[in-house]
């Protein structure tokens, strides 16, 4: 997600406390939880993706299990999800408010929601370019360097044994900031170039040696010059990388799809080949399906989101280094698109259905279209 959506979720929280191409277009307070879900179906999601080798989750935020519907949120995890990934909790301006302080509050509750259900944790995110704090742009080149690593060291020794995935670099490619290799400006990279990447990684390794290491990439999925520029972009980073013997075991796709934006799925699939054949598996990190253009009337509206989650999921699921896959949320009550302020800015509807669930917790045709693939994928 883009500073801009983790800034307006922040808000948020503060004030609440077909054929592919024919689908896609052709152009805190303590908290008792849950021991199971209520009556809950034969088969969720991550049952159903686990009979594939697929493991299936969501993000979850934290702060949601404090409102009024939070027993009805953690429901849907404990029924459908098999993974857990931090929105906000394990971002660097999150865990460092203040330059001398550490704030784990959040992390410590999530991860104390997985282990009650036996779920793995993804870590989202150590180093991203366009999250910080405002303090850090304050240091100076050295100051940066040394933070990159304390940070990484401080956050996984302190998670050690606890979490299983890291996004250790979140979306590195940003071409509008005009750098060498259509690479994202910020502190990191205004102190390190390039190399933040590579040292990231490695100071990364060098704290958990077995933990799962994921570069997280956005953008990369439409049919249009800028999915080109991020794809073109991101596949010579990662040869780059992997000539320096740079330690990352997957390479994340956010997919945050849209019904208005143009696909051409077999051109992504084939990029998918190219990034596994690099030696990556390869993790859908933030699959969600903005509907804004789409017709008032639910049921449409519902129905074509089902249809591109089902023939984006067919597409990339018989790629078969893809070995994770995760939503954005699971209701749509809890989605990132219900912020006024990213409504505004990327002119999304009111009462977005960009999710399996809705907004009353109930399923819609999104997760069986989601189950349905899952079912007709390969195993792996």
């Amino acid at each position: 997600m883009t500073r801009n959506d983790n800034q307006s979720i922040r808000r948020r929280d503060l004030l609440t406390g077909a054929a592919a191409l024919g689908v896609f277009g052709t152009s805190a307070p303590s908290l008792t939880f849950a021991a199971q879900a209520a009556n809950p179906p034969a088969r969720g999601l991550g049952a159903i993706a686990a009979s594939k080798g697929i493991l299936f989750g969501a993000s979850l935020a934290v702060h949601e299990l404090d409102r009024d519907h939070g027993e009805r949120y953690q429901e849907l995890y404990i029924r459908d999800a098999r993974i857990l990934t931090s929105e906000l909790e394990f971002k660097l301006s999150t865990l460092r408010p203040k330059q001398d302080a550490l704030d784990f509050h959040g992390a410590d509750r999530l991860i104390g929601f997985a282990a009650a259900h036996s779920m793995p944790v993804r870590a989202h995110t150590l180093i991203w370019d366009d999250d910080v704090p405002d303090w850090i742009h304050r240091l100076a080149p050295g100051g940066i360097s040394d933070l990159l690593d304390m940070h990484i060291e401080t956050i996984m020794r302190r998670y050690a044994g606890r979490i299983r995935y890291w996004d250790v670099v979140n979306e590195p490619i940003g071409p509008w900031d005009g750098k060498p290799g259509n690479l994202r400006a910020g502190p990191f990279y205004r102190a390190l170039g390039e190399d933040y990447i590579a040292r990231a990684f490695k100071a990364a390794r060098a704290t958990a040696p077995s933990d799962i290491l994921v570069l997280n990439e956005a953008q990369c999925e439409t049919a249009d010059e800028n999915g080109e520029t991020f794809r073109t972009s991101l596949l010579a980073l990662l040869r780059r990388l992997k000539d320096q013997g740079v330690p990352i075991d997957a390479i994340g796709f956010q997919s945050h799809l849209k019904l208005a934006a143009t696909y051409d799925l077999p051109v992504f699939t084939a990029f998918l080949h190219e990034v596994a054949d690099l030696g990556f598996d390869i993790h859908i990190t933030e699959l969600d399906v903005n509907d804004s253009t789409f017709p008032g009337d639910i049921a449409v509206r519902d129905r074509a989101v089902a249809r591109m989650y089902r023939a984006y999921l067919d597409a990339v699921l018989k790629v078969t280094a893809v070995k994770v896959v995760e939503t954005w949320q699971l209701s749509d009550a809890t989605s990132w698109m219900n912020d006024p302020a990213t409504q505004a800015r990327m002119a999304i509807r009111s009462n977005p259905r960009p999710l399996p669930y809705d907004a009353s917790f109930q399923r819609k045709p999104a997760w069986d279209a989601i189950a349905e693939a899952f079912d007709a994928a390969p195993a792996r």
